[in-house]
């Protein structure tokens, strides 16, 4: 592709008036391709994300931006397993963000290691809670400074118990 000539094939006024180039097509895979490798060229060449994978979510890269620049903390999240995950989380952030964040890196690490099984966070959320110490973090619209959760903080899912029916008793058809 001639450096005057744009990627639909529409040439530049700068190109020469008499010589017209057939038009550039490309399909939506060519394009995508295009676009990724721009991408992956320009994450690749800035110090601040030189780091990250080339496949980055617009949620991480802008995360990892607020950390470069002093507006954001990691969390570090240990799992079941005892592996521990570093999540960054926005300062001034409520427990229902760090949630989130949470299922944003998790999601994006099962993804990068191919393995297609889906999560159900919402079945994650109503077995386990997140954890400061022995503190559960079971308000989501509490602030992360209110559970003194500042930067590289260990957080740990810790299993809730089942609750009763709260003192109503379910009658079986014996006893009627």
């Amino acid at each position: 592709m001639d450096s005057e000539t744009s990627v639909s094939g529409v040439a530049s006024p700068t190109a020469d008036a008499g010589a017209e180039d057939p038009p550039v097509v490309l399909t939506h895979g060519d394009a995508l391709s295009r676009f990724q490798k721009g991408i992956a060229d320009l994450i690749s060449s800035d110090p601040a994300l030189s780091y990250l994978p080339s496949d980055v979510s617009l949620d991480e890269a802008r995360l990892q931006l607020a950390l470069h620049q002093g507006k954001a903390v990691t969390v570090f999240l240990r799992k079941l397993d005892n592996s521990i995950i570093p999540i960054p989380v926005l300062q001034g952030s409520r427990v229902l963000d760090l949630k989130r964040s949470v299922r944003l890196h998790v999601g994006s690490q099962l993804r990068r290691a191919g393995k297609t099984m889906p999560v159900s966070w919402k079945y994650v959320w109503r077995t386990y809670s997140l954890a400061v110490g022995q503190t559960k973090l079971e308000d989501d619209n509490k602030f992360l400074l209110f559970y003194g959760i500042g930067n590289r903080t260990e957080v740990t899912f810790m299993k809730k118990l089942r609750r009763e029916n709260k003192g109503k008793r379910m009658r079986s058809r014996a006893e009627d």
